[in-house]
């Protein structure tokens, strides 16, 4: 076999490089060299078994894992010009779509027209409550067609009850069909409808590509699936690398199932597990194997690291949130102590990019560079912080009408917008205007007393007072009509708002910081990775990548797992994201929790007692 120069493969890759025709299943554990196992494969088939470059097909989930495949066979083959296929399904399937039907890209439905048309729905059906509606909505007909697009199927929904949702999925489709437009998940759809009743078509595309190599094979869906296999028929030079541990797009519908169900559609599949871990230390790689264990559905397997070093797992557990941010910090600072270190090594991983933000305000103020690979949502833009600024800009400046028909009646004063005075706003004109109201006239000047408060208030004693001396946190409890579950975000989203809201002294210096605040983030999220920042992640988005030193904060229950994680396989799916997230790390996996008892949100995760025997004895600080 000819490979580039100076590259070594162990026994399982050469296995998995050489094999012959029919499928094969390659497990590849993190740090495993996959990617190179995928581009020798690749170099196998043309240079040993003599198939054409134009008659293999790579198959990724992203554009740039596609890039990178292809730069990385480029070099291989010392940059000569060699027409393989590299591509995601998407981008495969539609360009198998526009040689066979007069579809072309004018007619991709925009996502800006997707959310026009998914709005104009929703209105007329009575159900829009706002931007975050268009996206449920987007969430689940994407999942609908990537199981199959039968919407009465549809169980679980958000989006009203399940006729209502299939009243919207069909009214979609309708307009879609008007405007002759497919989305992004139709591609796959009409590709599979295509190539399942078109024999001649279908065999064009088979001769065509005979050789079918897909990473990341644990993402894929149903559709996806069917297509696939329409594809390799009736060869099925199939083949497949991935890993069921790493499989965490469930809210996508991909499904770890599939992976395991492909040795059963193929009877002939071989197998092999690429076990040798050439990115994190021993005890790291031991950690993480011994937490995704106890997942029931999954393929068994054995990694072993090849550094043998056994000095990079910590676990600190502190009182405080604040406590554990310092920590945070202190870790970066000390970490940059070391002889050529980059900020750009370390990552702080999260469950949610929300959770991210007063450490970024504190990374922010420190004097630290970091950088967002996903911009948060601006928690000063949600509906109890409106609430809360606007009774802190009312308190310095009285005259402000807009703020004042805010929280007039939040909690409820009985003052009708009537009442108001068209004109300039004051308390005088306000009683005024309410004469013989005595119950009314009580609540006016009450709140100009509570406003006088305020203004003299630290922003942090401000909103304690707004939430428990005027009483908006009952307020929100008993008089919104919100679930348990929405008051319970909305009382965490308070919290993060009153802790960031300590290190001012001032309300004016306060809301001068809210109002750069969104530039800044934005500035922020716009940095690329390739700067010398900290990279703040999610776990999510943390896949693919590594850094030689990894902090994961939060590690309690309600955030990892995830308070709405309630089946067995919800959970499963959340263990599968905390090992993705430990095996980023390269040479230092920080852990983090809070370990207040008297406080159940703030016990420590279930997970952290499957990875270490004992947690009492860990440091606490």
């Amino acid at each position: 076999m000819k490979m580039h120069k100076a590259c070594q493969v162990n026994e399982a890759q050469s296995t998995a490089i050489s094999h012959g025709e029919g499928p094969m299943l390659v497990l590849a554990g993190p740090g495993s060299g996959k990617t190179f196992t995928i581009t020798q494969r690749i170099l196998y088939l043309i240079e040993t078994c003599h198939v054409e470059p134009e008659n293999i097909l790579v198959i990724t989930f992203t554009k740039a894992a596609a890039k990178e495949m292809q730069e990385r066979f480029v070099r291989a083959v010392a940059g000569k010009s060699l027409p393989v296929s590299f591509g995601t399904f998407h981008a495969t399937f539609f360009s198998i779509l526009k040689y066979s039907s007069y579809l072309d890209t004018s007619n991709i439905l925009k996502e800006s027209e997707k959310r026009k048309i998914l709005k104009k729905i929703l209105q007329t059906m009575g159900l829009y409550d706002g931007i975050e509606m268009i996206a449920q909505a987007t969430l689940e007909i994407s999942k609908c067609k990537n199981m199959g697009a039968d919407p009465d199927k549809v169980v679980d929904t958000q989006i009203g009850t399940r006729e209502e949702f299939v009243r919207l999925y069909t009214a979609y489709q309708q307009e879609l069909s008007k405007q002759r437009k497919i989305d992004f998940d139709d591609m796959i759809l009409q590709c599979y409808q295509l190539l399942k009743e078109n024999e001649k078509i279908r065999k064009l595309w088979q001769e065509r590509f005979s050789y079918i190599l897909i990473d990341e094979f644990q993402d894929i869906n149903l559709m996806q699936y069917e297509v696939v296999k329409l594809l390799s028929a009736p060869q099925n030079n199939l083949f497949v690398v991935g890993d069921d541990d790493q499989s965490i797009y469930g809210f996508r519908g991909s499904d770890p199932k599939i992976m395991r169900q492909f040795k059963e559609d193929y009877p002939d599949t071989k197998t092999v597990v690429l076990n040798k871990n050439y990115r994190s230390k021993n005890d790291i790689v031991a950690s993480s194997l011994k937490l995704i264990s106890h997942n029931e559905n999954r393929y068994q397997k054995q990694l072993e690291a090849e550094n043998c070093k056994k000095d990079g797992l910590k676990l600190f557990c502190f009182p405080t949130k604040e406590s554990q941010i310092n920590h945070v910090l202190k870790a970066i600072t000390q970490y940059m102590k070391k002889e050529g270190a980059k900020y750009s090594d370390i990552a702080v991983i999260y469950r949610t990019i929300g959770h991210a933000v007063i450490t970024a305000e504190k990374m922010s103020k420190a004097g630290i560079p970091f950088c967002l690979l996903e911009k948060p949502k601006h928690i000063y833009e949600s509906e109890v912080a409106r609430d809360i600024l606007a009774y802190v800009r009312l308190a310095l400046d009285e005259t402000n009408k807009d703020e004042f028909f805010r929280i007039m009646n939040r909690p409820v004063r009985y003052i009708s917008r009537e009442s108001v005075p068209r004109g300039p706003l004051s308390k005088e004109i306000l009683l005024e205007s309410n004469q013989g109201k005595d119950y009314v006239i009580h609540n006016i000047i009450q709140l100009y007393q509570q406003l006088a408060f305020i203004k003299k208030m630290s922003p942090y004693a401000a909103i304690n007072y707004i939430r428990k001396g005027i009483g908006y946190d009952t307020y929100r409890k008993e008089k919104t009509g919100k679930t348990a579950q929405e008051i319970e975000e909305d009382t965490v989203l308070l919290d993060q708002i009153q802790e960031g809201a300590k290190d001012f002294a001032t309300l004016e210096e306060w809301l001068q910081f809210i109002k750069k605040y969104d530039e800044e983030l934005e500035k922020l999220s716009k940095t690329t990775y390739e700067k010398d920042a900290v990279c703040m992640v999610t776990m999510h988005a943390s896949k693919g990548l590594e850094w030689p030193m990894v902090i994961i904060p939060d590690l309690n229950e309600g955030f990892i797992p995830h308070k709405k994680a309630v089946t067995r396989e919800e959970i499963e799916e959340e263990r599968r994201m905390l090992y993705v997230a430990m095996t980023r790390a390269k040479e230092y996996l920080f852990l983090f929790c809070i370990a207040d008892k008297q406080a159940y949100s703030n016990l420590p995760s279930r997970f952290l007692y499957e990875i270490f025997d004992d947690l009492h004895i860990l440091p606490c600080q």
